[in-house]
């Protein structure tokens, strides 16, 4: 695999972080924007171990 390609999965977890950023900052329910916070830190920290993987290969 070429260390230097994003995963595509890596990309779909951007894009869930990025639109429940969206409903962080414009949410006005409050069970979304909880969700929506641990989405964020959740893929934050899957992309994050991802990227320590792809930079071991």
């Amino acid at each position: 695999m070429n260390p230097q390609a994003r995963p595509p999965h890596i990309e779909h977890h951007n894009g869930a972080i990025t639109m429940a950023q969206g409903e962080r900052k414009n949410g006005e329910y409050a069970g979304a924007v909880k969700m929506a916070g641990a989405i964020v830190e959740g893929r934050s920290a899957e992309v994050k171990q991802l990227q320590s993987i792809l930079g071991r290969l």
